[in-house]
C-alpha cells in the first residue's frame, strides 16, 4: 500500500499531479521568478501577468537545474525581507530549487511552484551518499550511481536537498552463508 498520501512529498510533486494548476493569490514587496527548461517560459509569463503591478520583479531561466541552483543561491544572499520565490519546472528540478530556498530560510508561504512536467527527480543513496538521477517514480527500484546498490525510490523527500530517499530494496533480506553481501 503506498503512503505517498502521509508522506513528505508536496502535492504538486506527485506522480499525476496537475500540470500548470490554476495561480494562487500572491502577496510580497519583490518577487523572484526561476524557471528551469523552455516550458517554464510559458508558466513564467503567466504568473508575472498575476503579480501586484507595483511588484518588484525579476527573472530568471535556465536549462537545467544546477544553474538555476547556484543562481538562486546568489539571489537569496541578497535578498531582502518580503522576497517572495515563484519556481516553475519540472518537479524534480522544482524539488531541488525549494530545497535551496528553505535552506536559505524561506518558508513555505514565501515560496510558490508550478511545474511543467514531472522530469527526473534525484535519489539520494542511504549506503554511500551518491545521487543519483532518474525518471523513475516513488515505490520504484534505480540501480545507485555510486554503489550499484538496487534502490527503493521511498516516499520521502529532503526540504533541504529536493532529494528522495533511496535505500537498497533487499536489505532485510537474509544472505546466505558464503555468498557476498554488497
Amino acid at each position: 500500500m503506498s503512503q505517498i498520501s502521509v508522506s513528505s512529498i508536496p502535492v504538486w510533486a506527485r506522480p499525476g499531479a496537475p500540470i500548470g494548476d490554476d495561480l494562487p493569490e500572491v502577496s510580497g514587496r519583490s518577487f523572484l521568478l526561476i524557471g528551469v527548461g523552455d516550458p517554464a517560459l510559458v508558466e513564467i509569463a503567466r504568473w508575472r501577468d498575476a503579480l501586484p503591478g507595483d511588484a518588484e520583479h525579476r527573472v530568471l531561466t535556465f536549462s537545467g537545474p544546477d544553474r538555476a541552483a547556484s543562481a538562486l543561491r546568489v539571489e537569496l544572499m541578497e535578498a531582502r525581507v518580503g522576497i517572495r520565490v515563484i519556481i516553475v519546472g519540472p518537479a524534480g528540478a522544482a524539488l531541488a530549487l525549494r530545497g535551496v530556498a528553505h535552506s536559505a530560510g524561506l518558508e513555505d508561504d514565501e515560496i510558490y511552484v508550478t511545474t511543467t512536467e514531472f522530469g527526473d527527480l534525484e535519489v539520494s543513496c542511504t549506503h554511500c551518499r551518491a545521487v543519483t538521477a532518474t525518471p523513475a517514480v516513488v515505490g520504484e527500484v534505480v540501480v545507485c550511481a555510486g554503489c550499484d546498490r538496487n534502490l527503493l525510490i521511498y516516499h520521502h523527500v529532503s526540504r533541504r536537498s529536493g532529494r528522495y530517499l533511496g535505500y537498497m530494496v533487499d536489505a532485510e533480506t537474509a544472505v546466505p552463508p558464503g555468498e557476498n553481501a554488497s
